[in-house]
């Protein structure tokens, strides 16, 4: 389902487009069966498209997705707010799709900042630095409501409670339609929610297939910075790095579960050049970045 991509030109001049905005490649038409609101990313991955965006608060509604990062800081959700509400299309849902970083802080539980940022409308959670199952588990259960006792799709269990705060309006639905879609994609087919797992260590890559066991994964996401600490190797460049990031392509390709990478470039054309290699690898869900023009 998620196989190694070949780059055609259509895709290089996409890529191109955007980068020259400093952000990710424009989304392709949606399947008509698509409906609102919808998540760029589930869509373009659905479609068996990458999904392309950056790390931003500011975003173009040319992204796929854009990632708030709380990860550093004190976290505020009323600064979440008003990213979220920049977003937005005039009255509509936002037309590029808002993922946010958790603090690390809140990783080995984080129902509790995984529900406000839900309730404020937030469409997809990154989860840094996951190294057991067991925290695999307790992130995918924090963006979930509880299931129907006997359901096919009832574990992991929600954590989320309740209510749903704000994320009905932000979203554009009543609050019935809300809760039908407020469920982890691929686990609930029909589900507008994405989670992505952040693979950063030695520890994590051990403990790789019992995290990919977890159901309701949308995507592993690498983060070679952090690896290369783990690692004891000379920046996320360097061949060791390359060689266990290389091993998490290959154990995401084998369970069919999307893989995503930072692309960090000083140049427009070396973005797009890294992007396209990516891409080729196999990696569907792109962070890209420029330090320059």
């Amino acid at each position: 389902m998620y196989g190694r991509f070949t780059v055609p030109r259509m895709h290089l001049a996409r890529i191109g487009a955007l980068i020259f905005a400093l952000n990710g490649v424009s989304p392709l038409p949606l399947s008509a069966q698509d409906e609102p609101p919808v998540n760029r990313v589930i869509a373009q991955l659905r479609q068996g498209r990458p999904a392309i965006g950056t790390f931003t608060r500011t975003a173009s509604p040319d992204l796929d997705f854009a990632v708030i990062d709380t990860q550093y800081g004190e976290f505020d959700i009323e600064a979440v707010r008003q990213a979220l509400l920049g977003m937005r299309s005039g009255d509509g849902a936002p037309a590029v799709t808002p993922i946010v970083r958790i603090p690390y802080d809140a990783r080995e539980a984080p129902h509790a900042v995984v529900k406000q940022l839900l309730d404020v409308g937030v469409f997809g959670v990154m989860f840094p630095d996951i190294e057991t199952k067991a925290q695999a588990m307790r992130a995918i259960s924090s963006m979930r409501f509880a299931q129907v006792a006997g359901a096919s799709d009832a574990e992991p269990a929600g954590l989320r409670g309740l209510g749903s705060g704000s994320a009905p309006g932000y979203w554009g639905l009543s609050e019935d339609e809300y809760r039908a879609r407020a469920d982890v994609w691929p686990l609930d087919p029909s589900g507008k929610l994405f989670a992505m797992l952040q693979i950063e260590s030695l520890a994590g890559i051990e403990h790789l297939d019992e995290i990919l066991d977890v159901p309701g994964i949308g995507a592993i996401f690498l983060g070679p910075t952090d690896l290369a600490r783990s690692a004891d190797a000379d920046g996320p460049n360097a061949p060791r790095v390359e060689a266990l990031v290389q091993e998490v392509l290959a154990a995401c390709l084998a369970r069919h579960v999307p893989c995503g990478y930072p692309i960090v470039a000083p140049t427009r054309e070396a973005a797009e050049r890294e992007t396209a290699r990516r891409l080729r690898e196999g990696f569907t869900v792109l962070a890209v970045m420029t330090t320059g023009r």
